[in-house]
């Protein structure tokens, strides 16, 4: 069954209403699945994933604190667990419970750090790209992308253009839809990215924080699903295998041909029938009240 046309943006106002979260909801009723983009996007990149699935989930894209048309933070505070405290606020505004979370790079560790705060209240949970002991030289060209990307576009194609030659992997559908939302018109008629660059201060390698990770993998009780890019530079075959076969207790392994890092914007069919498919298993599941007990 097609999924409805219908689509609701809306924000939601936060941390004793210092920031608004953009969040846009693709239906009412069904299964939730909250979507959260990796660092420097925005919830356009989900899109193609969003229009393509069946009617029997509902999605909630949301544009992460410094992205989207989320708020900007003066103290800039973007780490992983800080976000995922803001997403948990949304969700119990939005009264939205047992939630399958799907996160991609730094959405992937806001995903990871929020299914600890939910526990038992988790239907499922994907990492899409993202995991502990990540390549640093891959994770350093993210930064850079984010603090070279121009402050001016004279259109969302042009943007996309520029998207595609830092990406040639990158379906240009896909694309369209993630710059399409990525830009705002100024009052000169061109467009600026809606992004705050703090997002891209880097942190120095803590090898302690990769052992948190591995050991929050370890603590997961949800079925869960590690999807990796076949040529991806952050993510290795090896910790993909070890974080889906020995850490995650329900997990399983996804690599999809043809995609890189970004993987939802290289193959996004391919991406799609690998998230179909996992939220058809959950069904049953998710239905009940056994979802994710500890």
């Amino acid at each position: 069954m097609k999924r409805p046309s219908f689509v609701q943006r809306r924000s939601v106002r936060i941390r004793n209403g210092r920031f608004d979260i953009s969040v846009e909801d693709s239906g009412s009723a069904g299964t939730p699945c909250v979507l959260l983009h990796g660092r420097g996007e925005c919830s356009g990149v989900w899109r193609t994933l969003t229009e393509s699935a069946c009617a029997d989930n509902r999605f909630v894209s949301i544009d992460l604190r410094g992205h989207g048309d989320s708020s900007w933070d003066p103290e800039r505070a973007y780490d992983a667990r800080t976000l995922a405290g803001d997403v948990l606020e949304v969700l119990l505004a939005m009264n939205i419970r047992k939630p399958v979370l799907i996160g991609h790079s730094l959405g992937g560790s806001v995903a990871l750090h929020l299914t600890g705060m939910l526990e038992q209240f988790t239907s499922g949970l994907v990492l899409v790209d993202f995991g502990p002991d990540s390549d640093g030289a891959g994770s350093q060209k993210v930064f850079a992308e984010i603090r070279e990307t121009p402050a001016r576009f004279n259109s969302i194609t042009e943007y996309a253009q520029w998207l595609q030659e830092r990406r040639p992997l990158a379906n240009e559908r896909a694309l369209q839809h993630l710059a399409a939302h990525a830009l705002r018109r100024t009052n000169t008629g061109a467009f600026e990215p809606k992004l705050d660059r703090a997002v891209a201060d880097d942190s120095p390698k803590d090898n302690a924080r990769d052992e948190h990770v591995w050991a929050m993998l370890r603590s997961v009780r949800c079925p869960s699903l590690v999807v990796r890019g076949i040529g991806s530079a952050l993510l290795t075959p090896q910790i993909a295998w070890r974080m889906a076969n020995q850490a995650l207790p329900k997990g399983q392994l996804a690599t999809i041909p043809r995609a890189g890092h970004s993987v939802m914007t290289d193959n996004p069919d391919e991406f799609n029938r690998t998230i179909q498919m996992f939220l058809a298993s959950l069904a049953p599941a998710a239905s009940g009240d056994a979802s994710c007990s500890r």
